[in-house]
């Protein structure tokens, strides 16, 4: 009880503030692309994502789960755009996220939320996917929010005053989320162009980090924006990785690419795609102590410690056994 009690005061919390909101870094590369970074705390929780402005309109790629958070981030491009939003686009099939983009195409209800094409699972069976998602986060929320008014109504009438104005904006905002329209989404099947405006963007289909995935490449910056799926260390949570390292070799092969944009961490060269690369080739094919201990280092030059590339390199071999469940 006491457990419980404790995750639903921390639910209550993130419904009034977010560790995200204050220290989110806009790092405006021109004119037309800003990179947006989470705060050092949530670094690993929440991905990098990028609002891109064309003469016509902007994309936002990527979203996370905090709904706080998403909320200040709406209200920032709404100051800042002098263009509407026309898409949002998902690199990956991740529920968490996907229902953050619910959250962004109701306050951009004109923007077409992209997803990867997805062959296994029809678009309806994701769609009830989200929805229970967000189903599940809600009710989290609201039972904090109920517990929250008991304790707080224990207290004595001093402290009640200064948690008042903090219960009417946690109830304001479940009632907003509470309201929001089902998400509508665009899959796509084939490798397309986005015209923002004398800017265009193209969409690359691939294999990653939940299965179908894409990745964004911008001509004008000879960058792409690929999410999880091309994080500098891969986090593995499903069986299959073979089509997720063949994507890669495929894009190693690329001559007009200069850096790439990952969901955690900083951008990083396009060389530096070899190492997941190389990680994957240990995964799928275990090799040498000595191989195991060369890409460590390399790992190391790259600043990633050899503790957190031991937690995902065994992370990745737990997902590769015989018979494992897979991760949802």
């Amino acid at each position: 009880m006491a457990r419980l009690l404790k995750v639903c005061i921390l639910l209550f919390t993130l419904l009034v503030t977010s560790f995200t909101v204050n220290a989110t870094q806009w790092h405006s590369i021109d004119k037309h692309l800003t990179l947006l970074e989470p705060n050092k705390q949530a670094q690993y929780l929440l991905p990098n994502q990028v609002l891109i402005q064309g003469n016509k309109c902007a994309a936002l790629i990527e979203s996370h789960g905090d709904f706080v958070a998403l909320e200040l981030l709406i209200a920032k491009m709404r100051t800042k755009l002098p263009v509407p939003v026309c898409y949002l686009i998902a690199t990956n099939l991740d529920v968490g996220q996907l229902s953050g983009m619910r959250l962004l195409q109701s306050a951009f209800p004109d923007a077409q939320v992209i997803i990867p094409g997805n062959g296994i699972f029809s678009t309806q069976t994701l769609l009830r996917a989200i929805n229970n998602e967000t189903k599940y986060k809600l009710e989290g929320f609201t039972q904090s929010l109920e517990l929250s008014k008991k304790r707080i109504a224990q207290a004595n009438s001093g402290q009640q005053l200064g948690w008042h104005s903090k219960l009417q904006q946690a109830e304001q905002r479940l009632s907003r989320w509470s309201a929001l329209s089902p998400i509508a989404v665009k899959p796509l099947s084939l490798n397309t162009e986005l015209d923002l405006g004398d800017y265009i963007l193209h969409l690359e289909l691939m294999n990653g980090y939940k299965g179908a995935a894409l990745r964004v490449y911008n001509p004008q910056h000879k960058a792409v924006f690929g999410g999880h799926n091309l994080d500098l260390l891969p986090y593995i949570a499903q069986r299959e990785t073979e089509s997720w390292q063949l994507s890669l070799a495929q894009l190693l092969q690329r001559k007009n690419i200069n850096w790439i944009l990952p969901g955690f961490g900083k951008p990083y060269k396009f060389e530096q795609l070899s190492l997941p690369n190389r990680f994957f080739t240990l995964v799928n094919q275990p090799s040498s102590p000595a191989i195991l201990n060369d890409l460590i280092k390399d790992y190391e030059l790259n600043k990633v410690s050899s503790e957190r590339f031991s937690a995902y390199y065994q992370q990745a071999l737990k997902q590769k056994k015989p018979n494992k469940v897979l991760n949802k």
